[in-house]
């Protein structure tokens, strides 16, 4: 039985049924769903559900972020999806503004790529072992492990416009497998950088569009139109056979002479813009772009920067702005959860930062940012000035990430040129960089939690409650209470005072919980939350309220020093009943400090405890 079995049911509770639900999909850490209300997404319950890490609500799309399980919990959520029919389209359109617009923008662009990104990631560590095989263990360029590792390594890539096409046309809406064939057709090797084709006279400019990513999805995108324009057209008998027929020979030549070109335009200019940018900026613009990465992060944005990733590397066959910046990022914000699990006293948290800095300093930073550094400022600034001070140092030294890998640990192989040269000074010095945002990241975090801490210590001191003694008398252990109910803590912990006056006071300011018909017992929740037994006599209950005058009642407010109990000491004593007074604090284990006070004899001006 997985341990999400018992998740899934709670997240339908808590999200309106699954006949809200739109759609549902995820990338490497969220379960990302459309819903059709999102009034009934209750964020509170869900974030504080210990299998969830954070929640992010975006117009009528929700994350739920899980972390590296999310595979499992999106099947198991999908199972239960399967054959209920979403409410989506029931409800009126609403007009779009132009930031819905920008949000719809970014969630197709982060939905096209996160699922090509697992391609992409083997491909490029296949490259780096592939460099390390060479340079370190002497395989031969010609042998047949060359070859293999080679073809893996290329056909991650070379490939990429058949796996865009089909995300992106899942992504969309329409049948992947369609988007699939005209990547497909694009990288045919009659098509790609073919020279002097036209279609119908029509002349096709020549491209390459092997390890593109733009064209292909221009070309999904005016196929996703014509789709949806066949439905409406073309009869249900023949539409199973016509329209893919229709669709493709429609798509593929304006997709050839026009919108090809185009996403190339596009691609080059997007590179241009990069490499304007940092020509302008310099270093400072990669110590920028690290800051920014955890920010991105938290708003799903940060996936939107694959598409200028691929442009560099179309054009340059590496990147030197978005990754090295990444990675200077990723560690940073895995090095402050880490610097955190040093400084917490909570076990459960500690465990948390423990395994979100671990995958953070690997490269998958969404358990860290939103399990840790949302929840701790300190975690917070250190990750951003991490992120910025490796940032300008991987600018300075134009750092350069030679494959599509999410930066991390786990990604320095892919700092090794692919041109065999071996371990030269750019992966010596991505070694360097991580280094140094970790290293900034860790000290700062631990810097600042540790201020944090000390300012939080003395607020303690400061609003910690006191409490009075109940009643005048000589101060005893609890231990010493010859009950072992009370002496054995079972209640809770506490003191007993031997009384020398019959009158009980209110310890503190707050309300009467619980009264006894016989009189001889009180409880009391004080303002804070602390609550309090006050027991008069051992085995009292037997006089059955005789010698015992109650002065108030259940749900009365009372102040500190507030007469509760009047009682007869004399007569008490005279039926052969122990006048030892229990002061007990019952919910002990909800307070951080407990603190008894030492003294032999009390008066009612007295503090027994102090309780924060």
């Amino acid at each position: 039985m997985s341990k999400y079995d018992e998740l899934i049911p709670f997240i339908y509770e808590n999200i309106g049924g699954a006949q809200n639900v739109i759609s549902a999909n995820h990338c490497a850490t969220r379960l990302r769903l459309k819903l059709n209300d999102t009034s009934k997404f209750n964020e509170d319950k869900l974030k504080n559900n210990a299998l969830i890490m954070g929640t992010v609500k975006r117009d009528n799309e929700v994350q739920l972020i899980i972390g590296p399980d999310v595979p499992e919990v999106y099947s198991l959520f999908s199972r239960k999806l399967e054959g209920v029919e979403s409410s989506a389209q029931e409800g009126p359109k609403q007009n779009k503004s132009l930031k819905s617009y920008g949000t719809m923008i970014v969630d197709f662009i982060s939905g096209t790529f996160v699922p090509v990104l697992p391609i992409l990631v083997a491909a490029g560590l296949v490259s780096a072992v592939l460099n390390i095989l060479v340079t370190f263990f002497g395989v031969s360029g010609e042998s047949g492990t060359y070859t293999i590792l080679n073809a893996v390594n290329n056909a991650g890539f070379y490939f990429l416009p058949v796996y865009i096409g089909y995300s992106a046309a899942n992504k969309i809406g329409i049948n992947g497998m369609m988007g699939m064939f005209l990547g497909a057709i694009l990288v045919h090797s009659s098509i790609d950088g073919a020279e002097g084709l036209t279609f119908f006279n029509l002349s096709v400019p020549t491209m390459a569009y092997n390890t593109t990513t733009i064209p292909v999805i221009f070309g999904v995108l005016f196929m996703a139109l014509l789709d949806k324009g066949a439905d409406k057209v073309i009869p249900q008998s023949i539409k199973y056979f016509l329209k893919p027929l229709m669709v493709i020979l429609i798509t593929v030549p304006v997709t050839l002479i026009l919108l090809g070109p185009l996403g190339n335009v596009v691609g080059g200019y997007i590179a241009s813009g990069l490499g304007f940018l940092f020509d302008k900026m310099g270093w400072f613009s990669v110590g920028i772009l690290g800051a920014l990465t955890p920010l991105l992060v938290m708003t799903g944005t940060n996936q939107a920067l694959f598409p200028l990733v691929f442009a560099m590397m179309g054009d340059y066959g590496y990147d030197a702005f978005v990754l090295p910046a990444m990675l200077a990022a990723n560690v940073a914000v895995g090095a402050a959860a880490l610097a955190i699990s040093t400084q917490e006293k909570n076990t459960q948290k500690r465990s948390l930062a423990l395994s979100a800095g671990i995958t953070g300093v690997m490269g998958i930073t969404e358990p860290a940012v939103f399990g840790v550094m949302i929840n701790y400022s300190s975690a917070f600034i250190g990750a951003i000035t991490g992120g910025a001070v490796g940032g300008i140092l991987a600018g300075i030294v134009s750092l350069k990430q030679y494959a599509v890998v999410s930066p991390g640990l786990a990604a320095i192989p892919t700092y090794i040129p692919t041109d065999g040269s071996g371990l030269n000074s750019n992966f010596w010095l991505s070694i360097v960089v991580l280094a140094v945002a970790v290293s900034v990241s860790f000290i700062v975090t631990v810097v600042l939690e540790k201020r944090v801490i000390r300012k939080q210590k003395l607020q303690q001191a400061d609003k910690a409650v006191r409490i009075l003694s109940p009643v005048q008398g000589t101060v005893l252990p609890i231990e010493e209470v010859k009950d072992p109910v009370f002496s054995g803590k079972m209640m809770g912990d506490g003191m007993a005072v031997i009384p020398v006056e019959g009158k009980v006071i209110s310890p503190i300011d707050g309300y009467v919980i619980m009264t006894t018909p016989t009189k001889h017992a009180i409880g009391l929740r004080g303002d804070s939350g602390v609550e309090i037994l006050i027991h008069v006599g051992i085995d009292t209950v037997n006089l059955n309220g005789e010698f015992y005058d109650l002065l108030v009642e259940e749900d009365q407010y009372v102040h500190a020093g507030d007469p509760l109990i009047n009682f007869d000491i004399e007569g008490i004593k005279e039926k052969g009943y122990d006048l030892t007074t229990p002061v007990i604090i019952t919910n002990t284990p909800d307070h951080e400090s407990f603190a008894k006070t030492i003294q032999k004899e009390a008066d009612v001006k007295d503090y027994l405890f102090s309780v924060n």
